[in-house]
């Protein structure tokens, strides 16, 4: 098993992997290997809920829906983005999915890039989405934590990923090389724009509050639209989109109804992808 630039989540200490089933610091901290592959490195005492983070019917929803390649116009640009815009030292880059999910992204993003190789690790609060991506994808490495407390080592990683998730900008230049890269996809203005008004009265845009957030933290290189529509003709497609969502949650009765009795419908994908290089390189 591939050594990772993790540290143990109460001390700081790197974590070894002892054998195949046991990660441990020299404090003797130890956490064991699940069956599927995967760690959980969240305490007790970072946990806001029982069962924090994305439940399993969210997880199932997501990895149904991409698997359909809805999507894939996404990935392709990702890909390019990586490929293109990123100026890696070496061929070989670290790459961190923070916020993983159920860890398509991770696996169809950073893997497989002309003239690249990477190392992947992925990280999400849901036990039930990291157990799912590590059952998938065995050749990445993912493991149950907060990003707002990294279990990762001090500058190992050469790029994170960041999809709908969470940001914390020191965490994230604390784990980054001096010449790391963060790409971040948010919300477009116009994101599910036509499901959106079929469970509300009326559409408000999306805004895009991500460069408040990442700004002095990081420089701000570049900021990439990718809009498409998808067509999906049947309602049990929607309902899915629907469920992978937070709208999910404030769709009352009545306007489920509208999801349900929907078979062929137009919807706009609307992506920005910023992309942040370290401010102190």
């Amino acid at each position: 098993m591939q050594q990772q630039p993790i540290i143990c989540p109460l001390c700081q200490n790197p974590l070894l992997i002892n054998g195949n089933k046991t990660y441990a610091c020299e404090l003797n901290h130890s956490f064991d290997v699940a069956k599927e592959g995967y760690i959980n490195l969240l305490p007790v005492n970072q946990k806001k809920s029982k069962s924090p983070g994305d439940n399993e019917m969210m997880i199932s929803a997501r990895r149904n829906f991409l698997e359909l390649g809805f999507y894939d116009p996404l990935i392709e640009s990702l890909k390019a983005i990586i490929k293109t815009k990123i100026n890696f030292k070496e061929n070989h880059f670290v790459a961190f999915d923070a916020g993983c999910g159920e860890g398509y992204y991770s696996e169809k993003v950073m893997n497989h890039i002309p003239g690249l190789t990477s190392q992947i690790l992925g990280t999400d609060i849901s036990k039930y989405a990291v157990k799912n991506a590590a059952k998938k994808y065995k050749e990445n490495f993912y493991f149950v934590s907060s990003v707002y407390n990294l279990p990762i080592a001090t500058e190992s990683i050469n790029l994170i990923l960041s999809i709908f998730s969470p940001l914390h900008p020191n965490e994230f230049r604390r784990i980054l090389t001096k010449d790391g890269y963060v790409i971040i996809v948010s919300p477009g203005p116009n994101h599910l724009k036509e499901m959106a008004e079929l469970i509300y009265d009326s559409f408000k845009p999306h805004e895009n509050n991500v460069p408040e957030k990442m700004t002095p933290t990081f420089k701000h290189q570049e900021t990439i639209n990718t809009t498409f529509k998808i067509h999906i003709t049947d309602q049990k497609s929607l309902l899915t989109l629907l469920k992978m969502t937070p709208y999910y949650w404030s769709t009352s009765k009545e306007k489920l109804s509208n999801i349900e009795n929907c078979n062929d419908i137009n919807i706009t994908c609307d992506f920005d992808i910023s992309i942040y290089k370290n401010a102190i390189a």
